[in-house]
């Protein structure tokens, strides 16, 4: 993607300014009448209550015209009042919410508009809404003393600034854990839920004030006007909902960033003859598109691949005594990993970074808006009542099913010469494994595909979709083994080079390539049962084409 190779990475790479903070937050939200009292400090036992506080606050919210930081759940506000006063971006995480916290200033800061560039793509942040609350708090503690849970009694008052807002006011209680890392943190909160719900409140309905204040959110890409847009639309918020996650190099967000990636790249592929047509009066060229979309997707694969190896041998290390891989080899391995591991990040950091990856942004929501544009013959008739409807769902059943039909090709060619190969010539394990890594990338893709069928209708979805995750997981764990392995060796040869015993990498190396082996016995059974399930797809869309005919016939016999 064009990224410098100095340029500046940590893993939480904002705490490079001291003046922003990071917490995790855990929290449960209640909607609670006007009248409801508050439970008294007995209810909350074995914790115990401190006197109660009350604050001012008052925050307004920031997002883009087209509210893209709400639809991925990410929120940015300049609140005033109470111990918090500053600018405050929260990001959606596994663990709860990411909550980055600044000064108070007035304008946004630049790491915040750094970490959701992504989602702003160069358009301006401008106020979106104000929520102004009244909260009285009590700060909760165990018997150690120690603040626990800080409850929330929120009177809240919101002005909604996007078009067609209104005001509106409204009561709801938080419970918030101060450190989610606290041994029985997590069991104190769901007690504290329970006695809000005791005293009558009810979980909260919307996921934040904003949200609330705001409203239901318009879809930008209305769904059904193309499955191929349809397609597209998913792997693209899906691209988006993890690219701030991604920048901060979390696991899961290189993870799922770059599934989407790949995503997107297997639907433009798939269905290239299509979207010719709908991008030729436009300056999308998708030959260029995919070839931007594969770099992405080859940055995002470094760091996640040395995570992934980083965890699997880590694992597989526990598994052996001391005698036979040495804490000196285990902390070989953790160093040598987690440095490579910042250096692929600081890679991904610096390629989310640039202005390629913004206009590749720009071309997907481009492509977004036109896929589905080309006026078809189903489209037309579907003006025209019921009959039409259902000719425009056969016409977008059967471009699914196309799609289908052209990756199950490919795997079908490269399943054939894989195994024509296997049987004829004299391989060893990593050609085998290079041939092998070929069929899983063709699985992969049929079962994205397949993935966008529909079950009923008669057709028989569900055996394919399984057999393709089966040969895709059995030969990705190959491919994880296939990458242990020369990370096994790389870092051996720096081992020896220091002087250094290795006698537990090659321990670890036979073990990774007897797995290996053993995988890789079972691929043409696999690979088979694939084939074996597109032909009973095939054959349950002949079945249902031929009760069509018959019902069709029947019909029009009836109404001689």
């Amino acid at each position: 993607m064009g990224v410098a190779p100095d340029a500046p990475f940590t893993r939480a790479w904002y705490n490079q300014s001291m003046t922003i903070s990071e917490t995790v937050e855990v929290e449960s939200k209640f909607e609670v009448g006007p009248d409801i009292p508050v439970p008294s400090p007995g209810a909350f036992a074995p914790l115990t209550a401190d006197e109660p506080a009350v604050h001012d606050l008052s925050a307004t919210y920031y997002d883009t015209d087209d509210l893209s930081l709400t639809r991925h759940k990410v929120t940015l506000r300049r609140r005033t009042g109470g111990d918090d006063a500053g600018w405050h971006l929260k990001l959606p995480s596994e663990a709860g919410r990411v909550e980055l916290q600044a000064p108070l200033g007035d304008e946004v800061p630049p790491d915040f508009v750094a970490a959701v560039a992504g989602l702003v793509r160069r358009r301006p942040l401008a106020p979106v809404a104000r929520v102004d609350n009244e909260r009285h708090v009590l700060t909760l503690r165990d018997s150690d003393g120690r603040a626990v849970v800080e409850f929330c009694d929120d009177h809240v008052t919101t002005e909604s600034f996007v078009p067609g807002g209104s005001a509106a006011r409204w009561r709801e209680w938080e419970a918030e854990l101060v450190d989610p890392s606290l041994d029985g943190a997590v069991g104190h909160l769901a007690a504290v839920a329970s006695a809000c719900t005791d005293a009558g409140a009810t979980a909260s309905s919307s996921s934040s004030k904003l949200a609330r204040a705001i409203g239901a959110l318009p879809d930008p890409f209305p769904r059904g006007a193309s499955p191929v847009r349809d397609a597209l639309v998913e792997d693209l918020h899906q691209l988006l909902d993890h690219d701030p996650a991604a920048r901060r190099v979390t696991m899961v967000g290189v993870h799922q960033m770059r599934v989407a990636v790949r995503g997107l790249r297997s639907t433009i592929s798939s269905y290239a003859a299509e979207l010719q047509t709908e991008t030729a009066d436009t300056d999308i060229d998708l030959a260029v598109l995919l070839e931007e979309l594969k770099v992405l997707a080859a940055v995002l694969g470094k760091v996640r691949d040395i995570q992934v190896v980083d965890v699997r041998l880590e694992n597989l290390a526990a598994e052996f005594p001391e005698d036979i891989v040495s804490p000196e080899t285990r902390l070989r391995l953790r160093t040598e990993l987690d440095a490579e591991e910042r250096r692929a990040g600081h890679r991904v950091t610096a390629a989310l970074g640039t202005d390629r990856y913004l206009d590749l942004l720009d071309t997907l929501h481009r492509l977004v808006e036109v896929a589905g544009s080309a006026p078809s013959a189903a489209t037309t008739a579907g003006e025209h009542g019921r009959a039409g409807g259902r000719k425009a769902r056969r016409e977008s059943e059967d471009v699914m099913l196309r799609g289908v039909d052209r990756q199950f090709a490919k795997f079908t060619k490269a399943r054939t010469r894989t195994e024509r190969d296997l049987e004829a010539l004299e391989l060893t394990l990593s050609q085998r494994e290079a041939l092998t890594h070929v069929v899983r990338k063709r699985a992969k893709a049929l079962r994205r595909n397949v993935s966008s069928l529909q079950e009923g209708g008669g057709l028989t979805v569900a055996p394919l979709r399984t057999a393709c995750q089966r040969l895709h997981t059995v030969l990705g764990e190959v491919q994880d083994s296939v990458t242990a392995r020369m990370w096994i060796r790389r870092i051996a040869r720096r081992a020896e080079s220091a002087g250094e015993s290795t006698f537990g990498f090659g321990v670890l190396f036979e073990h990774e390539r007897g797995f290996s082996e053993r995988t890789l016995a079972g691929f043409e059974n696999d690979a088979a049962t694939v084939t074996a399930a597109y032909r009973e797809l095939s054959e349950s869309r002949r079945a249902a084409r031929r009760r069509k005919k018959t019902t069709r016939k029947k019909g029009s016999t009836g109404t001689r």
